[in-house]
């Protein structure tokens, strides 16, 4: 499936009085090849000792660690239920290592192989159910550790850098341009063997000679630029990374893969490139203008790429339950109410499709945090809002029933939502994830989270419904 615009239901129906719990974290270090290599992991808040969750090991951008973007992706990933891993890589950051701040793709791919290995002996891990989430540099590196690796059960890719020949020869210069690149490295990797590393500052705001001068994230304060950045790079690194094919890995990549990623990111060639070579269950998600940097650490883009990548996760539930036909029909009908009763103001319909608790998260199109509350308490909202549109429309389409066990239950679905008032539109599409409870044989919504990221026309039409429905009250 390949989705170019997310969005959510009919808005303002979120209330902001959710809670948010503190992630559990310890420090744990692993070996490979002789090198301690050290990790964070990040367990969910309401986790449990005996407990086995789900997964994911995440690694991050080139040059970084694990202070960086890819601990923020493991905390997301443990706020939705998983047992997450950072770590740095052999020769960065905490992590022993004689060779340092080396971009070598053989090493950090060998890295995420042994903390797959390390994953699967934690008692805190569904050994079944280890992923692997890359972010930049690491796609290409995450697609060859998990390739042919039993300890992989998933692959996602987040802002993935995928490149080949072609696109090494755009990005740097030509091949005058790269062959300039891999004599310097063949210098520095004579020197690092008489004992003197050639080494550069990887980012600068000031210093036109670093490997990245004036590039966002990583020269800025507050979000790349922080204390524990190594903020270094071995001039050894440019032979191996730029002869390094993450392309044509995707021919090989077995694991389901997912790839989140935009067009106004870096090398979006690669992406679409890797993607068309994969094998095997593909999806990808394509966000409209967020940036490379963006994906690192800004909250819209990345609530959005974790909601996808932890569906992605989940899809593969190996102790789920085959779905019965009737569960499957009851399941449908139950989607079907929700929608076509908002939209026609039935709200006994809608109150019947819902548990007495129920989980609200449109926090993607309007901030917040997702709220926990009864069910009366959302029809009341909406009831009080929705009829003040001269016309709602919600299509809901392609449903999925992701798994079933026993009385619980995932679903997917996609959707787009047309508000109008007078000649005015306010046109969301999106993608929305439900949990079901069965209750005295009756399948009912326990928790809706949507995922958003595009509209057109007024969102402000939300406050006019809610005002005209006030004066026809």
């Amino acid at each position: 499936m390949k989705t170019t615009a997310l969005s959510t239901f009919c808005a303002a129906l979120m209330t902001s009085a959710a809670f948010a719990a503190d992630i559990q974290t310890r420090k744990v270090s692993f070996g490979n090849e002789g090198t301690t290599i050290a990790g964070t992991l990040y367990l969910p808040a309401d986790y449990q000792p005996g407990q086995k969750r789900p997964s994911v090991i995440v690694a991050g951008a080139w040059t970084s660690i694990k202070e960086q973007m890819s601990g923020l992706y493991a905390r997301e990933m443990a706020e939705r239920g998983f047992a997450a891993l950072a770590f740095d890589y052999r020769g960065w950051g905490e992590s022993g290592g004689a060779i340092r701040f080396k971009e070598d793709p053989a090493t950090k791919t060998g890295d995420i192989a042994a903390a797959a290995a390390f994953m699967a002996t934690l008692p805190e891990v569904d050994g079944d159910r280890i992923n692997g989430l890359g972010i930049c540099a690491s796609a290409g590196y995450m697609a060859a550790a998990a390739t042919g690796n039993a300890n992989f059960a998933s692959v996602a890719l987040v802002a993935p850098w995928l490149h080949n020949r072609d696109i090494v020869n755009q990005v740097y210069g030509g091949p005058d341009g790269v062959s300039r690149l891999i004599a310097t490295s063949r210098e520095a990797e004579a020197a690092e063997r008489r004992g003197q590393p050639q080494i550069i500052t990887a980012a600068s705001a000031t210093d036109q000679t670093s490997l990245m001068y004036q590039i966002p994230y990583y020269t800025e304060e507050g979000r790349g630029l922080n204390p524990q950045y190594d903020n270094r790079f071995n001039l050894a690194s440019w032979e191996p990374w730029l002869t390094y094919d993450s392309v044509a890995l995707g021919a090989k990549l077995d694991e389901p893969v997912l790839i989140v990623h935009s067009e106004a990111a870096a090398v979006p060639q690669g992406a679409h490139a890797f993607y068309a070579l994969l094998p095997g269950e593909k999806s990808e998600l394509w966000l409209d203008g967020v940036s490379q940097f963006d994906f690192y650490d800004q909250p819209g883009p990345v609530t959005i790429a974790a909601d996808a990548v932890a569906a992605h996760f989940n899809r593969p539930d190996h102790s789920a339950q085959p779905i019965d036909p009737q569960d499957r029909a009851a399941i449908l009908d139950t989607i079907t109410d929700i929608a076509a009763g908002a939209d026609r103001h039935q709200w006994d319909r809608v109150r019947h499709a819902f548990a007495d608790e129920v989980k609200l998260d449109y926090t993607s199109l309007w901030g917040g945090e997702a709220a926990i509350q009864p069910a009366d308490a959302v029809i009341e909202q909406w009831s009080d809002f929705l009829p003040g549109f001269d016309e709602t429309l919600h299509l809901v389409t392609n449903p999925t029933i992701t798994a079933i066990r026993g009385a619980t239950a995932t679903a997917e679905a996609d959707f787009q939502a047309t508000h109008r008032i007078d000649n005015d539109f306010w046109v969301l599409m999106g993608h929305y994830r439900y949990e079901l409870t069965k209750v005295s044989d009756a399948w009912k919504v326990s928790a809706l989270t949507m995922t958003y990221t595009h509209e057109t026309g007024d969102r402000g039409l939300v406050a006019r419904a809610a005002e005209r429905a006030r004066q026809t009250r």
